[in-house]
């Protein structure tokens, strides 16, 4: 029988005979946070946020690993551990790359640029219709588990950026309408029919600026019941066809001399496969614009808006309230690693009997490399 030292000399040998690989860079994001809401039966409380936890290494020449674990409390104010981004990348050509895994869904400026650190973005919230698909307003699924490709075709007057990914479907599941969120599943589809996401934006290298385009094709199913024997409140089994959404829109972004500008405009169109009542239009839109005033303070307004028929089985499924927010915030930074960030918003509803509220929050947001 070999003995253990002669086992650990070969598998050091052989470690030392391997292509050296880059060394993990680490780091982790966090915020802690009091809010508040003048809506009845909601108490003002001090928030522990979310944990950010994330890693890359460029495993050979070129190919590269990341992985994204964030720590945050559900409903019942217990604290999971969600994995939300973990793909391996590999370079194809000096422009041209292809990847695999859990992804954020390449759809707008914000999703793309603004992910779960908080000290990454200005405000204290994301806009409402662009939370995660746990968010209590969210309306597409900003996650994609699949295969993405990207590239960069650089011009004589900037650089044109493309991304097409290929993923699992979404899902809903109708048992609790109203009260429900987005699945995306990161094992097991619940049909055959996938996401298809495209973007393509344009970065002007003499003005600052940069605009784009993408377009998302989404075949939600029902993940309401075990078997497609057991129907749900809609009627239909697991995995049988609910909405067939198809999205697309175009964004915008601005910073010079303190100016902060980003738009984005959702049109969005979904069709009944349960009870065959046609197509629903809908959209929705933010603008939001920030002034650094100083090197430390920036005030930031935001508008958002979103606006659906009332006959769209989507929507009812969800629970999504419509209507416009106006966000106020100033952000104060402390250093490149924390920040202060005050944010009071007011909602105004479009639906009857739903009132408007104002919410107000403090938070602290830093990083720790």
């Amino acid at each position: 029988m070999i003995s253990n030292k002669y086992l650990a000399i070969a598998g050091l040998t052989l470690i030392a005979g391997m292509p050296a690989a880059q060394a993990v860079d680490f780091g982790a994001f966090g915020d802690v946070s009091y809010q508040g809401t003048s809506e009845k039966n909601t108490a003002d409380s001090f928030v522990q946020g979310q944990f950010d936890l994330y890693a890359t290494q460029k495993i050979d020449p070129k190919t590269r690993v990341f992985v994204e674990m964030v720590f945050e409390a559900g409903p019942d104010n217990a604290y999971g551990l969600d994995l939300e981004r973990l793909n391996i990348t590999r370079q194809l050509t000096s422009g041209v790359s292809v990847a695999w895994g859990r992804f954020h869904t390449p759809i707008g400026y914000w999703n793309t640029a603004y992910h779960h650190g908080a000290l990454i973005q200005d405000t204290v919230s994301r806009p409402t219709f662009l939370d995660f698909e746990d968010g209590s307003g969210a309306i597409f699924p900003t996650h994609i588990i699949g295969i993405m490709a990207d590239g960069k075709v650089s011009t004589g007057g900037g650089d044109l950026n493309y991304m097409l990914a290929v993923g699992n479907g979404s899902s809903i599941d109708t048992t609790n309408p109203g009260a429900t969120e987005i699945d995306v599943h990161n094992v097991q589809d619940t049909q055959d029919k996938k996401m298809v996401v495209g973007a393509v934006n344009y970065k002007m290298s003499r003005v600052p600026l940069q605009f784009g385009v993408f377009a998302l094709h989404d075949p939600f199913a029902e993940s309401g019941a075990n078997t497609v024997t057991s129907p749900t409140a809609s009627g239909v089994g697991y995995g049988s066809d609910l909405i067939g959404m198809q999205v697309w829109g175009a964004d915008v972004r601005y910073a010079a001399h303190g100016l902060d500008m980003i738009a984005e405009s959702y049109n969005i169109s979904n069709k009944d496969k349960v009870f065959n009542s046609g197509t629903h239009k809908a959209s929705a839109y933010y603008v939001q614009l920030g002034y650094r005033v100083s090197d430390t303070l920036k005030p930031i307004y935001r508008f958002e808006n979103v606006d659906y028929s009332a006959k769209d089985p989507y929507f009812q499924y969800l629970g999504t309230p419509e209507g416009s927010r106006h966000v106020v915030a100033l952000r104060y930074d402390l250093d490149d690693t924390n920040a202060l960030k005050l944010e009071v918003s007011r909602f105004e509803p479009v639906q009857t009997g739903m009132k408007s509220y104002t919410a107000y929050a403090l938070q602290w947001a830093f990083l720790m490399l």
